[in-house]
């Protein structure tokens, strides 16, 4: 983590499931493609500004974090805390950020429905949680 980001329990996350067939329309392939994108835009401002941190220490740019974190059954207890339609069952649920919501809209980034918008207290421990 970056020294100056401190998560609180309270920040809002919107949790998104991914069934099979979202698996194998490669929805979860997409999302992957999320960080790419950033890197990209963030390679864009650095050509047009230089160096991002005096940027943003002068106000021209703004750091925003993104996180999607992922609740996986192969990680943790073979239990998802939700199933989709018709009891259909996630093979994972990744749970964004709001700025990693916006920019999914942004950049056209598409994914199944938002299930849920919970804080990140109640983001499921139980679970194996990596980061992206």
């Amino acid at each position: 983590m970056y020294p100056d980001h401190q998560p609180k329990p309270d920040d809002v996350f919107h949790a998104v499931g991914y069934t099979t067939r979202d698996i194998s329309e490669n929805a979860h392939f997409r999302l992957l493609g999320l960080s790419g994108r950033v890197m990209m835009e963030n390679d864009k401002l650095w050509r047009q500004l230089g160096p991002l941190v005096p940027a943003m220490q002068s106000g021209k740019v703004k750091r925003e974090f993104v996180e999607v974190l992922s609740v996986d059954p192969f990680l943790g207890d073979q239990e998802m805390p939700y199933t989709g339609a018709n009891n259909e069952m996630f093979l994972s649920i990744e749970y964004l950020s709001d700025a990693a919501l916006r920019l999914c809209c942004e950049y056209g980034i598409q994914h199944p429905p938002v299930i849920e918008k919970l804080k990140r207290a109640d983001i499921p421990g139980n679970h194996g949680i990596t980061n992206s």
